[in-house]
Order: C-alpha cells, then structure tokens, then sequence
C-alpha cells in the first residue's frame, strides 16, 4: 500500500510518501480501507521531535489518529466487509496510508447515506467539542459561551454544537477578516482580539459576563478569562497554544473568588483511555446529528501524497475548519 512515512524528526519535507507493508491483523483488529485522513496539529508536533518525554513514538512512523473508511477485511469481527465506519484512534493509529488497522470495538458504524468526507471531520473536533460541551462543562440553554480561535476545527465544531444546544456564543479570532465566517455558523457575536474586546464581550451579555469559556492558548489568558467570567462560571483549557505562561493560577482565581469559578482541562485521551464508553457514547451522538444535517463539516482537501503541504498549511494557520487527505 502507498503511505505517508517518518523516518527522521524536521520539517515537512520529512514527510515521505513512499510503498509499505499493508498492516497485518491482530486478533480482533479488522483492516479498514482509509477514504478521508485528518490532519492535526499533533501531527506536526510528532513530525518536529517536539512531543513531551516519553510520548514521542518510534521511527518509523505513520502519522495519523483518525479517519473514516471501509472495512476491507473483517477478520472474523462480525463486521460486515464494505460497511462505511469512523474512528478515533490513539497516537499510531497510523491513517496518512491506504489502510489501517483498527480495533473493531473503538470502529463507529455508519449509515450507508453517511459522507466518508464530512464523517472524518467528526472523531477529533468534534467530540473535542461535544465532550467539553455536554460531559466538562455542561453547559445550559440561554447561557453565553465564549470560543476562541473560531475559525479552527474545535471552534467550528464548538459554534454549531453550542447553538444546537441552545448557548448563546461569542466568537473570538485573531484577524478580523473571519469573523464573517463565525457569524454565517451561527455565532451570535464575533470580535478581533485587539483593542477593547474584552469591554465588547462585557456589553454583549449585559455587563453579566461569559458562563463558559472555551480556551485552547492557555499562557496567560486566564487573566482575561476570569475578568469575562459571569458568576458561577466555567473555564475549560483545552491546548496550550500560548504556551505554559507565568500566571498564579491559584493567585488569579482568588481574586475572583466571590464569582466562585471552576476551571477545568480537557484531554480527549484522558476520556479515551479511562472512559471509552463514553467517548462512543458521544461520537454515536455525533453521528446521529451528522445524519440529521444538524451539523455540517467544514473541510478542505488534498491528496495523501501531498501531506507535507497540508502540514506547511496548518503550520501557517491557512486552514478553515479540517483538511482532509484523500488516498
């Protein structure tokens, strides 16, 4: 089969696509047959050296943690060979390829009207989303969210998810040229990070502030996080994007402590690995609303051989919502 493969840590140029191995099967693994791979900012991290210590996986190494296909062998699963499936794998997972191998307990069944394309936007985003929506946060109708980086996968994910379930949202980027695009997904207000948009996202809820934050830059944002939060409000951390940061936590939450805040981290492994019923759970919610046309993907595509420009594209922050590599 034709892959993408990782044979030493640097730049996108390392990304080499190349003839390996169709993977063999392992007693309860079926062999899935990829149409859609994701990129994600991991993937870059992993392809740079740059993961936490212990981490790193061995070279070499396909890239790749999720995707969506068909079964091509079932390998006596019970599984029905050519039956459309979805997943969410661990890292190795190994999808920048023709096939993968999958354990037949963490595949999602789909239906057969199901986009291949829209349902591999869905493992990671948007049960990133959906988990810290309903099961971290648990956000309530007629409550005002506030999403950071909105235009991104989460943030596109966490728009259409929140309006779904009835949350007012506040969409937060960098540039103004896309906020337009918050707001055509259903955001009920958009502002650029720069000048005085902490005093707008005040105004836009009455003076009250924000019940729940969506927050993947971590460094020092919880500053401004806890000056926006209405009473009894909710900060989930989700990335660490502006890196650690010199904040005292501690210190910045007992200023604020008459609002009472919470402050939480969401790690889709930690669920995975800990709780996977309830990350299928989730994702068979997610599907269901993907059959409903409630949610609808945002994505772009390239060819699988052309991996190492989706990376340079995601590294320059040029994607809309999921980029997609089609084998």
């Amino acid at each position: 089969m034709k892959a993408v493969l990782l044979t030493q840590t640097g730049g996108s140029d390392k990304l080499v696509y190349q003839e390996t191995p169709t993977p063999r099967l392992r007693e309860g693994q079926v062999l899935v047959e990829i149409k859609a791979a994701p990129v994600n900012f991991i993937d870059t991290i992993i392809r740079e050296g740059n993961m936490p210590p212990g981490m790193m996986p061995e070279l070499p190494y396909i890239s790749g943690v999720e995707a969506s296909g068909i079964v091509a062998d079932a390998n006596g699963t019970g599984l029905k060979e050519g039956t459309k499936v979805a997943f969410l794998g661990p890292i190795g997972a190994s999808t920048y390829a023709q096939f993968a191998a999958v354990d037949a307990d963490k595949l999602i069944v789909l239906s057969e009207s199901t986009d291949l394309k829209e349902a591999a936007v869905l493992p990671v985003n948007y049960f990133t989303a959906y988990h810290m929506l309903h099961n971290v946060a648990r956000v309530e109708e007629d409550k005002f969210a506030l999403v950071y980086a909105a235009s991104g996968g989460v943030g596109t994910a966490l728009i259409q998810l929140a309006k779904i379930a009835g949350v007012k949202v506040i969409a937060i980027e960098r540039k103004q040229e896309k906020l337009a695009s918050a707001l055509e997904l259903g955001a009920d207000f958009a502002f650029a990070s720069q000048g005085d948009w902490i005093d707008e996202v005040k105004q836009a809820t009455g003076g009250r502030g924000v019940n729940y934050i969506f927050n993947p830059i971590a460094g020092d944002t919880i500053v401004q996080d806890f000056e926006m939060l209405a009473p009894l409000g909710h900060v989930v951390i989700f990335g660490l994007l502006g890196g650690m940061g010199e904040t005292n936590l501690q210190a910045e939450a007992i200023k604020h402590f008459t609002k009472s805040p919470t402050v939480s981290y969401s790690e889709i492994y930690a669920t995975y690995f800990n709780n996977y019923p309830l990350v299928e759970k989730s994702m068979k919610a997610l599907y269901k609303l993907l059959d409903e046309e409630k949610i609808k993907p945002i994505y772009s595509t390239l060819p699988l051989e052309q991996a190492s420009k989706a990376h340079d594209l995601i590294e320059s922050g040029q994607v809309k919502g999921k980029m997609l590599l089609i084998p």
